[in-house]
């Protein structure tokens, strides 16, 4: 599992207008890392349970965002193991009272998915497999210099999540040191190694 945590500063504000996202709400953005589809070994469940700690256990008003690929290709066949995956996502927000905190954003268009990643205060990727960690997407152990640009956590762990989170929304400074620093040796790593959304 790893963490990003970041400010783009510039057009945050307006991201968060046109999502209809509160200025001071802490929003996570989590996407698959298969793009082609929402697959299990994305581990978005984690995800959900992490976010779902942090607003009960911890206070924080926290929002999550769920980008992931489609649940049809395009031709409109339905992709079986994707719309389970889908529907069992949302099955587990429903169980853990998150339904008004949670949106999920399949197959959305290129300009919605920068305004998730300009609104956002943190990016998790969550993969369970070990060779999603060095796909070509790039959200894989390799951007992360833990603690320096982010930190990497046990993997189906929503209390570390939990609190790793609760830490960086804390008005301490940590996240924006953090999301400096990220975005400096994000700059330098290769193109096959860097987010998806920039």
């Amino acid at each position: 599992m790893t963490l990003h945590p970041f400010d783009n500063h510039t057009g945050r504000d307006l991201a968060r207008r046109r999502l209809a996202i509160g200025p001071t709400c802490f929003v996570v953005l989590a996407f698959s890392l298969d793009v082609r589809r929402l697959t299990p070994c994305a581990g978005i469940d984690t995800v959900i349970r992490g976010v779902a700690r942090l607003r009960q256990r911890h206070g924080v008003d926290a929002m999550l965002l769920v980008a992931a690929g489609a649940v049809a290709d395009g031709d409109g066949d339905v992709d079986a193991v994707a719309e389970a995956e889908l529907a069992r996502l949302h099955e587990l927000v429903r169980v853990l009272a998150m339904t008004p905190h949670v949106r999920f954003l399949t197959a959305a268009p290129i300009n919605v998915l920068r305004d998730c990643h300009a609104a956002a205060n943190v990016l998790v990727s969550t993969p369970w497999r070990a060779a999603d960690a060095g796909s070509a997407v790039g959200n894989g152990c390799g951007a992360i210099c833990s603690p320096c640009t982010g930190a990497i956590l046990p993997p189906h762990d929503a209390e570390a999540l939990a609190a790793c989170l609760a830490r960086l929304q804390r008005p301490s400074g940590l996240t924006l040191a953090t999301s400096d620093t990220a975005c400096t040796h994000l700059a330098d790593l290769p193109t096959r190694h860097k987010p998806a959304f920039q």
